[in-house]
This record gives C-alpha cells, structure tokens and sequence, in this order.
C-alpha cells in the first residue's frame, strides 16, 4: 500500500486536534510529501518558522500543534465574544493524525 503524508497547516478559531466537522474549510496550505523523511522535513521546517512568529505554541499528540499570538482575536456574532485566533501544523498519514516515536520527536522538534 502506497502511504500518503500531509504536513497541513490551518487558521481558525479552535486548536487543531478537535477535527470537528467543518474542520477541513480552516486549511490554508496542504503539502502532500512522497515520503515520511520529507514529510518530517517540511514538518519540522514549518514548525520552527511558526515558533519563532507566535507568542505561544502547544503540542499535542505529537504530531499536532497550535500556535496562537496575544491579542489576535476575531469577534463571533453568534458567541458576543472575541475569539482566539488558532494556526495549527499536522501531519498526516493516509489522512489520520500520525504520532511520533521519542526518536522523530527529537528529530523534528530537536
């Protein structure tokens, strides 16, 4: 079987993991690698890039993170309240959240 690998990125006003089910329309970008060392790669590359522009990050699972700044914020009609604004980084096998072993955690996150 041919493995597929996505490292996805997302904007939104929840954290990447809940996957409710719209959750799809707060992609921005989805990168489709060939395979796990690229994906790794681009995983890796765009999580130190979002690091270093976010005040705040949180990892969950692994293979699933928020990043989110302080006063970001957009007004929700329905909720009368601000907000946060989430950017989320995930990768993807064959469409499922991958966890990673310690030793791809300390590859990609160091």
């Amino acid at each position: 079987m041919v493995q597929k690998w996505e490292v996805i990125i997302m904007k939104g006003e929840n954290e990447p993991w809940w996957f409710f089910p719209d959750w799809k329309n707060d992609i921005l970008a989805t990168y489709v690698c060939s395979d796990k060392n690229s994906a790794f790669m681009k995983f890796g590359a765009l999580y130190r890039l979002f690091v270093s522009r976010f005040d705040h990050v949180k990892i969950k699972n692994t293979s699933m993170v928020a990043f989110w700044k302080d006063g970001d914020y957009v007004y929700c009609d329905p909720c009368d309240e601000d907000l946060q604004i989430y950017y989320g980084l995930l990768i993807l096998l064959n469409g499922e959240p991958y966890h990673l072993s310690k030793i791809e955690e300390q590859f990609i996150f160091g």
